[in-house]
Parts: structure tokens; sequence; C-alpha cells
């Protein structure tokens, strides 16, 4: 059993770490380009300060906007609205801002279909890659009843992944509501395994050009010809990706939104009207909240507390364990939420496909995680699993990985060597050398008869010759 001080311990730096709203910090630089209308995300802006963060604005050309000084993070989250800026001060260059991420600064991208040659540069560092200038997201099937095909509606439990960690399961149930993307931009992603899908097009969407052509151009363009189509992706369906996130395994988190006006106050909690003529409200308040919740680390983080192993019977952590040990592994894991009155806190987090590891090189064995009620607390869950060492002496790890999306990264790695028995640890007899030891007694046995039979029959044969002299 683990000691009532370790785990008041442990409880106490899981409070003492919950200060604020994210578990990262709540100082945000907001870089907005000129065309950007402040006032016109009004609302938007309001449920970030609402929810207790700092937030500072910035213009793409200044010198100011420093995201690193001396080596320490000035901001803990950074949200970048200039998709059509062409240049930026030295602090926000593609560099500056990468350099930042791996420092910790969590990253949101609102983009529009007009992306300049700079940043469509820095998407590439991510495998993005976004379609050409002017196309935009259509769906003629499901958008904004009397409006363009670019006003598109999104269902929540279709087009929208499920990721457990991220959206909360009133945004993810079917019939309460759509996301509108209006005159969005789309993207195709690469192969980078830290890209998570969170929001795709619909069966029934497809990528082109948003204009209406009468019929004099019409006439014109069948005399000069077609125009040249683009060289990006031609992206349909669920191919056509909207809302993109990644995730590190330093657990920095990067939102790319395809369509920043979807967080203007024009959608925030509209009324709208579908093809069919049924009218709704957009989920795009609830989207944006979650969406940033996740971004800057209020949802979806997980901590490793701590990490015990020791034999069984004992309570106390070995360096080295014996060939045949039976070892116990305990591991305490915590969510960080959010509670009701606004504070922010760690609280138990249950999962049941969490893995142990106890590899040499390869893992010699996998053992699922289970929860002990025993250990857990109101603020964390322990887990905890029993072995026995293999009969191989070496070094060895214990291992617990756990990547899902949606929630932090885990790695966690205790090291241990498990060593043979020394000399006078073996038992006295082995029940499975009898053989050995009952050959060993029976030559023995057998040589001395033959010494005792020899020497007899020699003394006899000598008195023998004696009398016969």
């Amino acid at each position: 059993m683990r000691s009532p001080l370790f785990i008041l311990s442990a409880t106490l730096a899981l409070i003492h770490s919950a200060l604020g709203r994210s578990s990262t910090g709540d100082r945000v630089l907001v870089v907005l380009e000129s065309q950007v209308n402040q006032d016109d995300y009004s609302k938007f802006f309001a449920s970030l300060k609402d929810r207790g963060f700092e937030l500072t604005f910035k213009s793409p050309k200044d010198d100011t906007a420093e995201l690193i000084r001396w080596g320490e993070t000035q901001y803990d989250h950074l949200i970048v609205y200039a998709p059509s800026s062409k240049s930026f001060a030295n602090s926000l260059t593609p560099k500056a801002i990468l350099d930042a991420q791996s420092a910790g600064v969590n990253t949101l991208f609102l983009l529009s279909p007009d992306i300049s040659e700079h940043n469509r540069n820095l998407l590439r560092e991510y495998d993005l890659e976004f379609v050409d200038n002017g196309s935009v997201y259509l769906d003629a099937f499901h958008h904004a009843h009397g409006q363009s095909p670019s006003i598109a509606l999104l269902d929540t439990a279709t087009e929208l992944v499920p990721h457990q960690g991220i959206f909360s399961e009133s945004l993810r149930a079917s019939g309460h509501g759509s996301i509108i993307y209006p005159a969005g931009t789309v993207h195709n992603a690469g192969l980078n395994p830290y890209l998570v899908d969170i929001l795709h097009g619909s069966k029934t969407g497809y990528v082109g050009q948003d204009k209406t052509i009468d019929p004099e151009e019409a006439e014109v363009e069948s005399v000069v010809g077609k125009p040249a189509q683009g060289k990006g992706p031609v992206l349909a369906g669920k191919k056509a990706g909207l809302v993109t996130a990644l995730q590190t395994r330093d657990n920095v988190r990067v939102g790319f939104v395809g369509s920043g006006e979807m967080l203007s106050d024009k959608y925030w909690g509209a009324e709208v009207q579908t093809a069919k003529g049924v009218s709704e409200t957009s989920k795009n308040k609830e989207f944006a909240e979650d969406f940033t919740r996740w971004i800057f680390q209020e949802t979806g983080v997980v901590k490793v507390v701590a990490t015990h192993h020791h034999r069984e019977g004992e309570s106390e952590p070995r360096k080295m364990y014996r060939k045949k040990d039976d070892l116990t592994y305990t591991i305490t894991l915590a969510q960080h939420v959010t509670t009701p009155n606004g504070t922010s806190s760690w609280a138990p987090f249950e999962a049941s496909d969490i893995q142990l590891d106890f590899t040499m090189l390869d893992p010699h064995y996998r053992k699922t995680l289970v929860v002990d009620p025993s250990l857990s607390t109101a603020h964390a869950t322990t887990y905890k699993t029993g072995f026995t060492a293999p009969d191989r002496h070496g070094v060895f790890k214990f291992v617990v990985e756990y990547w899902r999306p949606g929630w932090s990264y885990i790695r966690t790695s205790d090291t241990a060597s498990v060593v043979p028995l020394r000399h006078d640890e073996h038992p006295r007899f082995i029940t499975g050398a009898w053989p050995f030891y009952s050959a060993a007694l029976s030559a023995s046995a057998a040589f001395l008869l033959f010494c005792g039979l020899w020497l007899a029959l020699g003394e006899e044969d000598k008195k023998g010759k004696k009398k016969a002299e």
C-alpha cells in the first residue's frame, strides 16, 4: 500500500497546479490584419475574456508583438487572423511562430479563401495544402435558404468528427442545429500522423468558384474557351478538410479554421433556415467555444501524477528485482476540467484501454491497467496491474504510452533491473534435479560396493595361496 503522505502530496500538487482556466496560461496574442474588423468578432473575443483570458491585439507588422524574449515566452496562446497578409514583423515570421510552438505556445489560425504565399509556406510546414485562391467550399443541397451555396450548413452528427476529448456530447448530438461554414477555403491533409481531423465536408460538398455568370459572360467564355483550371487539389466530400487540428508529442496544439468568418457575430448563435425551409439555431458558438477550449488547453488535458512499482508484499520500489518476482505497477492520472463556478481543477480520468509495457528493447509483457478504487482520490485516478518478472536478466522499463485523438499524449518510463538469484539464494534441493541426485548417489553406492567386494575377495585369495605353500 502506498503511504498516506504520498497520496496527500500528490493531491496538493494537483490543486496547486490548477490555478488558471487553462492548464498552460491565460495570455493570448491576437494578430489581426487590417481587412478584419475587430468589432465584427466581439462575441468571440468576449467569450475568451469571460473565460479569463487576457487578450492583446497586434497587427501583422507590429514589431512589438514578440512571442519569445530572452528565452521566455511572452504569451501562452496565439491567434493569427491574417490570411492575406504578405509580410509580417520579424517576431511573427514562420520560423518565429514555429519556435514559439516548440516552446509551448498554442496557436489558432483563422483563414479565408484569399491566402498569401507567405502563409501557404507556413501551413505547408504542418503538411496542409490549400486550394487555389478564390476557390471556396460549396454545397448546393445543404446551405442557408435563399443564400449562396457557399453559406454551407454542416451537420454536427455527420461532418463533425466526434472526438470525446474535444467536443461536448450536446454538440455531437444530431438534430440540434448545424454549423454555418460561410465562404471558407478547403485544404488537403497530408500524412502527418499528428494531424487530427475536426470538420470535413458533406457527401454533396465540393470546391468551386462562388460566382454567377450572366448570359453575356457565358457567351464570351464559349468563344474564348474555358478558363484555365487551378493547380490545387480537387477535393469533394469527406476529403474536403474544413477544420483541422495538430497536437505534437510535447502536447502543443495548433488549430486551422478554413473560414474565420464562421466565428463572426453574424453567425454566432444565429437563426438560419435550411434549404428545406426549416429554421434552426446555428452551433457556431458551441463549436468555437469547445474548439478553443481544446486548443488553449482547457479540455482534453491529461497528466501523469505519479508512477510506482514494487514487489508483492512490499511497498517501496527497488532498483533490482529477482527473476520470477511478483511485481505490482500503479500509475495515477488526472484530467484538467473547469468546475461549474468557473474555476479550474483536476478530476479523475478513466479509460479502459491504457496498457503497461514491461520492455527490454521489445515488450516482454503487455498488461491492461485497471482502476484501483482503493488508491484513487477525488482529483485523480489510479490504475494498477501485476505480473511475474520474466526468467531473463537485464535492464527493463515500465512504459505507459497513451495516444488518442483529443487527449494529451502520455508517455512515462521507469527503469529497473531484473537479475538472477545470488549463489546463496538458490534452494538447497531442486525438485526437478532428483534424477541427477539419485544417479550420483547410486553411482557412489555402486563404487563403494565394488571397492568392498574387491577388498574382501582379494584377502581371501591371499589366505588360500599361503595355505597351499
